[in-house]
């Protein structure tokens, strides 16, 4: 039985692999944050004038001190999380310079200026450009799951268009955030990069503080609230929400690499990812067969505590933990049969991975996101049954399906109603700082990575220039020649070729009388 949410640990104040407690971070007052917004507002206005070059280079800095330094900061995750070394350096550490890398080709791409068309005959001697111009101050709200990278991931861009960046971490996971932070302190002018620590009151100070623009990962509760209040302010804003992802397998999949690729994704970093594989529709011809590899894999699979090695951490907190055993208790209470795992393990808040077979529409464990380490099984006669109630989630972030005839793979995938659709893998794209990462339905209406996460960070301006000296023939005054230009214009957009000549005509005639009227003749 779970205790109650009132006899837990202060968030951030203990390990969850093993217990420990952990010295607590001092918290922001919601009266700080305002200011705080506005010392970075101070330090943008001289950014914003820096060339994306000198910006791609101190991205670049800030990358080489993360390595440098990744020892550090993988003992702070690690304290935070329990995540292993090893997973942390692969998955947030590693590929943080190469991330910056793409991301600045990205920003190239996105933060160009435009030469808009015109029609020469509607409007001689003009011109048009659009350019991006930084918003000013971005908030990012991020959560446990992964402190160091859902952090970084706007915090490229944001930083590539000009602005100012104000952090608020988890109250689970303070320290990452903080360090994240300093990291940057260390590369760019002063208080650009700031920080704020809290809770959901300090989350709610920093929107409330006049920042530009928002991007938040969470649930979807806090996330429609924070969309809500955003619109009222008129601040642009990205939510990334929760996931509850399916993968479908076909009767033709190549089994041993399709199980071990879905216990990797469902299993990866103990299954706290939007994007994890959390419902498996099986076709029946290969069901037992899959079942059956899939329960031998994840049996092996290691928690911490459990050995020096291993393959996955334990829950980052009790609540989290609270969820799995409800999701699982609900599908074995409704009949789902336990083939691996249901139970805790270690010593801090490790728990066993878990496969269910024989799920139903009915479970928790289907209908809701778990983000934990639970796989659902759900048997179905084919692809068309797969696909329908992999679409009857209230979800769609990433759905894959497995299968060797990849032409039908792909047809299937496309028919998914989901943000990143994939043939055999899942998820992989997150790593991606040119691919979009985005989802439908509760997932939420937010894009992270790649150009097409831009209009969070910046805000298009229209430059137009009129090089001549005449005025337009559509000015003051009104006279019979303008209802003939009128009429003359509506024949012209018909396709009328010889409304090319009057038009010249009428035009002129126009403009002779805007002369006369601006003369005072």
């Amino acid at each position: 039985m779970s205790a109650s949410a009132e006899s837990y640990p202060t968030p951030g104040t203990f390990s969850p692999a093993t217990g420990a407690e952990l010295e607590p971070v001092e918290q922001t007052h919601v009266d700080e944050v305002k200011d705080t917004v506005e010392r970075a507002r101070a330090a943008q206005k001289e950014w914003r004038l820096t060339t994306l070059h000198e910006r791609e280079e101190a991205m670049q800095a800030i990358a080489r001190r993360v390595l440098e330094r990744a020892d550090e900061i993988v003992e702070i995750i690690s304290q935070e999380t329990g995540k292993n070394p090893s997973e942390i350096l692969v998955n947030e550490v590693s590929g943080i310079a190469e991330y910056a890398k793409i991301a600045a080709k990205e920003a190239k791409a996105a933060l160009s200026p435009v030469k808009v068309s015109i029609s020469k005959i509607a409007y001689p001697g003009k011109s048009a450009t659009v350019e991006p111009v930084p918003r000013g101050v971005i908030g990012i709200i991020a959560p446990w799951n992964y402190p160091l990278s859902i952090f970084y991931k706007p915090l490229f861009p944001a930083l590539l268009s000009g602005n100012g960046v104000v952090l608020k971490p988890s109250e689970f996971t303070p320290r990452t955030g903080a360090w994240l932070v300093e990291q940057c302190q260390a590369v760019l002018p002063e208080g650009l990069v700031r920080v704020v620590q809290g809770g959901g009151e300090v989350g709610e100070a920093l929107i409330e503080s006049g920042i530009d623009g928002l991007t938040f990962t969470g649930s979807v509760a806090t996330g429609k609230k924070i969309a809500a209040r955003c619109g009222e302010l008129l601040i642009p804003c990205s939510v990334e929400l929760g996931g509850k992802d399916a993968a479908i397998v076909l009767a033709d999949c190549d089994l041993d690499r399709t199980a071990i690729g879905i216990a990797q994704w469902a299993l990866h970093n103990c299954g706290q990812n939007c994007a994890a594989i959390e419902r498996v529709y099986v076709e029946d011809a290969i069901a037992d067969r899959f079942v059956e590899k899939l329960g031998q894999i994840v049996e092996k699979v290691r928690v911490a505590g459990e050995g020096e090695l291993c393959e996955i951490g334990p829950l980052q907190n009790h609540q989290q933990l609270d969820i799995v055993e409800a999701h699982v208790r609900d599908a074995l209470d409704k009949g789902a049969e336990l083939v691996t795992g249901g139970e805790r393990t270690g010593s801090g808040l490790g728990y066993r991975p878990t496969v269910l077979d024989r799920c139903t529409a009915e479970m928790e464990v289907v209908t809701d996101e778990t983000f934990g380490p639970v796989i659902a099984v759900v048997r179905v006669q084919d692809a068309d049954e797969a696909v329908d109630k992999a679409n009857a989630a209230r979800y769609g972030l990433n759905g894959s399906v497995w299968t060797k005839n990849l032409a039908r793979g792909e047809e299937i995938a496309r028919r998914l109603e989901v943000g990143v659709a994939l043939v055999n893998n899942h998820a992989i794209v997150g790593s991606m700082a040119n691919v979009p990462w985005t989802g439908v339905k509760d997932t939420g209406t937010g894009v992270a990575a790649s150009r097409f996460s831009y209009h969070t960070f910046v805000r298009p301006r229209t430059v137009f220039i009129d090089k001549s000296s005449k005025p337009d023939p559509w000015w003051f005054p009104a006279n019979e020649d303008l209802q003939e230009l009128g009429e003359t214009l509506v024949d012209f957009s018909l396709g009328s070729l010889t409304s090319v000549l009057r038009l010249a005509k009428v035009a002129g005639r126009r403009v002779k009388a805007i002369q006369k009227l601006a003369r005072g003749d």
